[in-house]
């Protein structure tokens, strides 16, 4: 048996051939006895002309009434749709490929006159359920009464092959690699949007939410099919991936240097780059980080809510202050491991000098172990070798999906080909970098995946809203990156660009949730209020629940929460400030 990450279910999973999976499925029973004629309606639905509106084949796999509980909910009573999108055995790989979809659709008494999406996660490949937990939240739409339909992107568990990158191997094939970069999330939204047209055959407003993969996949709506939604949440967004992969090699081999140099290496031959760091380690650097910057909101609390007044300068001076001048000890960090932690969080370039992909910010979420550094750089301390994230799934990507044509290679051998990847060899220009074969654009992962265009007109022109989301202790897709995007979205619309973008930071949290800061808040609800009553939101306002529970207002980019006096524990003792952000 493998391992791989579900970054929808947020844990590792058992997989024989690496490939994503959802946890245990909701406990669902059929609904029995008199429901108001809905049995019929949702029964009618398999018949409703949905293959000539896409134009494309249609396999329905059932469609019922039923209820059941979610993570000890009671779901509310909802006419469930299943089904396959153009369903077919490819020519390349020889398996059956089609874009699987759940729609879940309340039944009117409950039904709140909302239809939304949910985005995928990692490289997609899970089993729809309709059921996702939102980031920052313990719910589902579904229990809102929203309308609610995912999918698996095109491709699922039998496409996976251990001999070809494990759960990447879609990408041998051209229509997966369509549908992943963009065509399945299309034909999904008009599915659910025209099912629940025919449905509820009431006027409807249509969101989309997403982090990561969907956060990636929120942002190729708002840019490419701006028609389909009022609303959009985008939270971390991978949409520089093909480029971030880079990163994480590069990140990787820096790592494996510095496991050598001290002499670690694991059993399989590798270095042990889950060793270079203690957990008591990472906490050295976090309190460095904190004593260079925390202060800057106004109130030490171990948080870096002003990260725009952090920089590299002034942790590197702490760091340095905690440098071991003999052998290592435990209340020191060798000249070495400080040398790694700055280029962890460096820049990118390859060997022109080119920019590849941007920095980290310092962040006293470092420490997190969930969803965090040590999950996607590292890996857990405790294990024989490393299970970084970053180290088993950076080259299922690079050669699998990136590459055109792919290169196989048996998943066994991924940590290695990462340790030794030619990242520095690609051009910054990421069209030049990953081509297709074809010439098509549509099939290049440096043209479909790169989902950074400012040009918004068509979705701003619709009144849609874009709220955009980033942990500043994300480890994987970085702050820098969103940032970077919303700059460009500030250069082209100016003033304007709050009216129907904006961005909030959350300090201290990790990928999607996760890290010792605020990771709980009602985003949907958020994005609900500025469509429908026009309420932009200034701040939101998120909650840690663990391992101390409290609240900080996220503040509208580029302010931040600055203390200004009262319990530390409320989000009413802070307010937005703006700031300047240092050299």
């Amino acid at each position: 048996m493998g391992a791989c990450w579900s970054i929808r279910a947020r844990v590792w999973l058992s997989c024989a051939v690496a490939s994503f999976a959802v946890g245990a499925p909701a406990a669902f029973a059929p609904l029995s006895g008199d429901t108001g004629g809905a049995d019929t309606r949702c029964e009618a639905l398999l018949q409703s002309g949905l293959s000539d509106t896409l134009g494309t084949p249609v396999a329905f796999d059932g469609a019922r009434i039923e209820s059941g509980e979610w993570e000890g909910q009671a779901l509310p009573r909802h006419c469930r749709i299943e089904g396959r999108l153009n369903p077919r055995t490819s020519p390349v790989d020889g398996r059956e490929y089609a874009v699987a979809f759940v729609l879940r659709l309340p039944l009117e008494d409950v039904w709140n006159g909302r239809f939304v999406q949910l985005g995928g996660g990692g490289s997609n490949g899970a089993t729809p359920t309709a059921l996702d937990t939102l980031f920052a939240s313990n719910t589902t739409p579904l229990l809102r009464g929203f309308a609610v339909i995912d999918t698996d992107g095109g491709h699922n568990a039998s496409n996976a092959d251990p001999q070809a990158g494990g759960s990447a191997a879609f990408g041998r094939d051209p229509q997966a690699r369509r549908d992943h970069f963009f065509n399945a999330y299309d034909m999904v939204a008009r599915t659910g949007k025209f099912l629940a047209g025919q449905f509820y055959d009431a006027p409807m407003r249509s969101y989309f939410m997403g982090c990561s993969e969907g956060g990636r996949e929120a942002l190729l709506m708002a840019q490419r099919f701006p028609e389909h939604f009022d609303g959009i949440a985008s939270g971390a967004p991978q949409f520089l991936q093909p480029m971030q992969s880079l990163s994480s090699v590069r990140g990787l081999q820096i790592l494996a240097k510095e496991a050598r140099a001290q002499g670690l290496m694991a059993p399989d031959g590798l270095p042990a780059i889950h060793k270079v760091f203690s957990d008591g380690d990472l906490l050295l650097a976090a309190n460095a980080i904190a004593a260079a910057c925390d202060g800057a909101d106004g109130l030490v609390d171990g948080l870096v809510s002003n990260f725009r007044q952090c920089s590299n300068t002034q942790v590197m001076a702490r760091l340095r202050a905690r440098e071991c001048t003999g052998d290592k000890r435990a209340n020191c960090l060798l000249p070495s491991q400080i040398e790694t932690l700055e280029a962890l969080h460096a820049p990118v370039r390859n060997a022109a000098g080119e920019p590849i992909y941007v920095g980290y910010p310092w962040d006293t979420g470092i420490t997190a172990k969930s969803a965090g550094f040590r999950a996607w750089w590292l890996g857990d301390y405790a294990k024989p070798a490393s299970n970084s994230i970053r180290l088993h799934f950076s080259s299922n990507m690079l050669r699998m999906v990136w590459s055109d044509p792919a290169e196989p290679f048996a998943l066994d051998q991924g940590p290695s080909i990462a340790l030794a990847y030619p990242y520095a060899l690609r051009p910054a220009n990421p069209a030049v970098a990953w081509p297709a074969r074809s010439g098509d654009p549509d099939e290049a992962a440096g043209v479909a995946m790169i989902n950074d265009d400012p040009d918004l007109d068509a979705f701003r022109a619709r009144s849609g809203k874009l709220l955009l989301w980033a942990g500043a202790a994300d480890a994987t897709h970085s702050l820098y990156q969103t940032q970077g995007y919303v700059e460009r979205l500030t250069e082209r619309y100016g003033a304007q660009r709050d009216t129907f973008a904006r961005f909030f930071v959350a300090p201290g949290v990790g990928h999607c949730r996760g890290g010792p800061g605020p990771d709980q808040a009602d985003l949907l609800g958020a994005l609900v209020d500025w469509v429908e009553q026009g309420t932009a939101p200034d701040a939101i306002v998120a909650r840690a629940v663990a391992p101390q529970s409290y609240a900080r207002p996220l503040c509208s980019y580029p302010a931040y929460a600055h203390y200004r006096g009262g319990p530390v524990d409320e989000a009413s003792s802070f307010s937005c400030t703006l700031a300047e952000p240092t050299s």
